[in-house]
């Protein structure tokens, strides 16, 4: 007969397996997108943005995003380097910066075929109210317990941004390798992460 810190020992085992296999699920996901076209998660959200919404400003973009102005302002930068995105001032006030999609852009969205993050949300599209409540409710208890609360991030699957400083520091522009994960950066505190 188990005891009870055996039986709590087991339980904790499979949550760690389950958060690691979470974690792994979306490396893999993140290398192959950077393999296949050169993206992060949050690139390729941005062009899939602009391509529904039409041009935007870099403020709109980080709304939307829900990420700061400084990791959009980055993230744009790759893009434009890239030829993915224009950058064109309005014609009534100079100061404002629409971000617009290139034709390479959207032949780049088409050839993008759905990924994790598409698959996973059709998935949980099909669970009833109560058991999606119950799962958000144990999540947000996951964040409390690895002490993540403050961590600015965006409503996609991608994982952690730890390298994109690096990335942006060293290699503006080039596309991300894939051991880099998504290319984005663990902020130091909320909203105030450079990187995707």
């Amino acid at each position: 007969m188990a005891t009870s810190w055996q039986a709590d020992s087991g339980d904790t085992d499979a949550i760690l397996r389950a958060v690691r296999r979470v974690a792994r699920a979306l490396a893999l996901a993140s290398r192959d997108l950077a393999r296949q076209h050169g993206l992060t998660a949050p690139q390729l959200m941005c062009l899939r943005l602009l391509n529904e919404q039409g041009a935007l400003s870099a403020g709109a973009l980080a709304g939307a995003l829900s990420l700061s102005p400084q990791t959009v302002t980055g993230l744009i930068d790759r893009l434009h380097a890239r030829e993915l995105v224009t950058r064109v001032r309005s014609e009534t006030d100079r100061r404002q910066v629409r971000i617009g999609l290139t034709d390479q852009g959207r032949g780049l969205i088409r050839a993008a075929a759905p990924g994790l993050q598409d698959r996973f949300v059709a998935r949980l599209d099909t669970l009833e109210t109560a058991r999606r409540a119950g799962l958000r409710e144990a999540l947000d208890t996951v964040v409390t317990l690895l002490e993540a609360e403050a961590l600015d991030a965006a409503p996609l699957l991608a994982p952690g941004d730890s390298l994109a400083c690096v990335h942006e520091a060293g290699t503006r522009g080039a596309p991300p390798r894939p051991d880099e994960g998504d290319g984005s950066a663990a902020p130091t505190h909320a909203g105030d992460g450079p990187g995707a």
